[in-house]
């Protein structure tokens, strides 16, 4: 326990005694720039907690626990119920903190493997996973090898690629125009539809939005055509169009148009519906996208009320003024 502990996995037990085993990881102090991740409202998190492991639900709460069948056949406002009923400072996982996360794999070259062809990694067919006692196709939380976390060792975050994918909050797509919580706000607040905490991104030029057109997906800044029909449809990132006056950095941090992609990552998927309605996101693929998959992978495809059997979530916590709020 003092190995995992020096590098940051911690067990947080909440009232009832259920632990959930979390990765910790702390604002730098000496960043000229304090990441997005750490910005909450009025205050400058000391550090975030993301949950080690898919989260399964006991009673009604979230759980980071290895070796389970993951929580699957959960509405976003079914996730988002469940993780804040642990208590103040739990949330659902952000858009933001999933990037952040993935911008830690790309500076270390770890982008995580992972159970995208039931129970192996599609790429690396020697990689497996325990699937006894799981839904067809999933496999257990974190019983994959080391290259299935996000740093490639046994301390980093398990199954950010493939399994289920994982309702995130803080993003979505309504009418086609991107709307999100700036920084990571949607750790305190905002998943509600009527939120006022919803922000329209725009540029200098005009509101971003996603243009699906005749098979092309374009992120764009520009008024819609008078012809244009929105549409729905997937492409890989490397046929990702983007047409923007300039990349604001909300773009950046919620992972849409990051600054650097892995080599890798360009044959992943991501889908987009621009049709009129409100579009949540989940990332990182599950276990039955083979070659589109990828941690990276982006659904903005699908409406809260969705309840898959290939879409679950995670919890994650954040920490004040060098005190865990349970405390």
């Amino acid at each position: 326990m003092s190995k995992a502990t020096e590098h940051n996995n911690v067990v947080i037990f909440d009232d009832r005694g259920i632990p959930s085993i979390m990765c910790r990881f702390e604002r730098p102090k000496d960043a000229a720039e304090t990441p997005a991740i750490f910005k909450i409202g009025e205050y400058m998190a000391d550090a975030i907690y993301i949950s080690k492991y898919p989260n399964v639900i006991i009673k009604g709460r979230a759980y980071s626990l290895p070796m389970l069948d993951p929580a699957v056949n959960v509405t976003f406002d079914g996730a988002v119920t469940a993780c804040i009923a642990k208590g103040e400072g739990w949330h659902l996982m952000t858009a933001v903190e999933w990037e952040y996360l993935l911008n830690q794999s790309r500076e270390k070259d770890t982008m995580p493997h992972g159970n995208t062809d039931y129970g192996t990694d599609y790429y690396h067919k020697e990689e497996k996973a325990d699937c006894d006692g799981c839904g067809y196709g999933r496999s257990k939380t974190g019983s994959g090898p080391a290259t299935w976390n996000h740093d490639n060792t046994i301390y980093g975050v398990s199954d950010l690629n493939g399994n289920v994918w994982e309702w995130l909050a803080g993003l979505r797509l309504l009418d086609g125009a991107i709307e999100y919580i700036p920084n990571n706000d949607a750790a305190l607040t905002g998943w509600l539809k009527d939120s006022t905490a919803w922000q329209q991104l725009r540029t200098a030029r005009g509101p971003v939005r996603v243009e699906v057109e005749a098979g092309e997906i374009t992120i764009t800044d520009r008024a819609a055509a008078e012809d244009y029909t929105p549409d729905y449809d997937g492409t890989r990132i490397a046929d990702l169009k983007i047409d923007l006056q300039e990349v604001p950095q909300a773009l950046k941090d919620l992972g849409i148009v990051p600054d650097k992609r892995a080599e890798s990552e360009l044959k992943t998927y991501v889908y987009f519906d621009a049709t009129e309605g409100e579009w949540l996101p989940f990332r990182g693929s599950a276990f039955h996208f083979t070659s589109h998959s990828g941690a990276s992978a982006l659904s903005l495809n699908d409406p809260r009320s969705d309840s898959l059997g290939d879409v679950g979530f995670r919890s994650a916590f954040y920490e004040i003024n060098g005190k865990l709020i349970t405390e």
